[in-house]
């Protein structure tokens, strides 16, 4: 699990509203978690869920969010039913998903039989998947500290719809992915107009804290000189 002081030290850097979270793909239910009891209208709902405590969810928990359980691995484009293709066609007809987007969508190729989701500094076990609600100033800290601005090596991916699909992307490769926040993220996480949504492999996130706090530092250091700057060239 991730030392709780580390977690404190990341929303306290970044200046949080909101705590972050972790999830875990497992084939076993770890003891001591208990199983969520409140029916959720899409897959994201237990990412606000998890900022109150410690619970896993099974396919049947998300079965009321197809595109959440085909992003979750829990269920094959192919297998979706009458509902889901229903939901699927209804976003084709007002052109905000086409059917064929499902093939492409990143799907958690993990085995596991449920998620365990909950606040990351109460999390009782290793996360496969950190993730927090972060404004533009905030992402941009971030980046700094996982190199994903410097330009000699490329930079960070930032994705649109669905949001989800940020949790397989990085667990398939190890790196953070951000999301601008779809509409139904937006809508059913409560997302302020200015949030997106940042994805951390657990395995990664005790060594970003580490270089977030130069990056913090360093922004502060900067800060005065642009001011200063500005002030020299009133509007």
């Amino acid at each position: 699990m991730i030392d709780r002081n580390v977690v404190e030290r990341f929303s306290s850097l970044l200046g949080l509203a909101r705590p972050p979270v972790g999830l875990a793909f497992v084939d076993e239910i770890p003891l001591g978690v208990e199983r969520t009891t409140t029916g959720v209208p899409s897959a994201c709902t237990f990412w606000r869920l998890a900022e109150q405590g410690v619970f896993y969810a099974t396919a049947s928990d998300h079965q009321q969010c197809p595109i959440g359980m085909i992003t979750m691995g829990f269920l094959s484009p192919q297998a979706l039913d009458e509902r889901g293709r229903s939901l699927v066609q209804t976003m084709a007809n007002v052109g905000y998903f086409s059917p064929e987007e499902l093939r492409g969508l990143p799907v958690v190729e993990k085995q596991h039989v449920a998620i365990v989701y909950g606040r990351l500094d109460r999390f009782p076990l290793e996360p496969d998947i950190v993730l927090a609600l972060l404004n533009a100033q905030q992402a941009m800290l971030v980046a700094e500290a996982q190199g994903a601005v410097n330009w000699l090596e490329g930079g960070q991916l930032a994705f649109g719809r669905p949001t989800c699909g940020i949790i397989p992307r990085t667990l398939r490769t190890g790196q953070p992915s951000l999301s601008f926040g779809c509409v139904g993220a937006r809508t059913y996480v409560g997302m302020e107009p200015s949030q997106m949504v940042l994805a951390l492999a657990g395995s990664h996130f005790a060594e970003l804290v580490a270089r977030l706090e130069g990056s913090v530092t360093a922004n502060e250091s900067l800060a005065p000189f642009h001011a200063q700057q500005k002030a020299s060239f009133p509007a």
